[in-house]
């Protein structure tokens, strides 16, 4: 339900402008959730993020490489001489960049009541990502990674 959720209220946030070279972008009304429904994401989240960013962070990157072992290469880490896609945790740097994704999410996650201070963000991230050669490909592997993430977390603290 988190990811949906989030996915959910993410793509109904504007997403501004790729250059030219790009795919145009689209733009639709912001989708307010109810605040039931930001309870339920915000008590997930908290469920799973009690694992810690790192833990997460980890088992998130398992997850999506799993899934695309050659999307390893998008990422500085990926692309060292000695990366290796087992044991992701004994790595420094997946380790780092895992927990500041979950670190990102939880802040998303804190902000799902204020959309119009959210939205800028999520753009921002985007924009990022944008010069990272992130292309809507890649949205589903990490969307399933983030779900079965979820699933592992959740399971291992007997809620799934």
């Amino acid at each position: 339900m988190l990811m949906l959720a989030l996915t959910g209220a993410a793509a109904y946030v504007p997403l501004g402008r790729a250059p030219a070279s790009r795919a145009a972008t689209r733009s639709a009304p912001v989708n307010m959730l109810t605040e039931g429904q930001i309870g339920l994401i915000r008590s997930t989240w908290s469920s799973v993020g009690a694992l810690g960013s790192e833990k997460v962070g980890v088992l998130l990157f398992e997850k999506i490489f799993e899934e695309a072992p050659g999307a390893a290469a998008l990422f500085p880490f990926g692309r060292e001489p000695d990366f290796k896609l087992d044991n992701l945790g004994d790595n420094p740097r997946v380790v780092k960049h895992g927990a500041k994704v979950v670190d990102t999410v939880s802040a998303a996650v804190d902000l799902l009541d204020d959309l119009p201070t959210l939205g800028p963000v999520l753009v921002g991230l985007g924009a990022r990502h944008f010069t990272y050669s992130v292309e809507a490909v890649h949205y589903p592997v990490v969307g399933g990674a983030f779900l079965k993430t979820l699933e592992t977390g959740l399971a291992g603290r007997g809620l799934y």
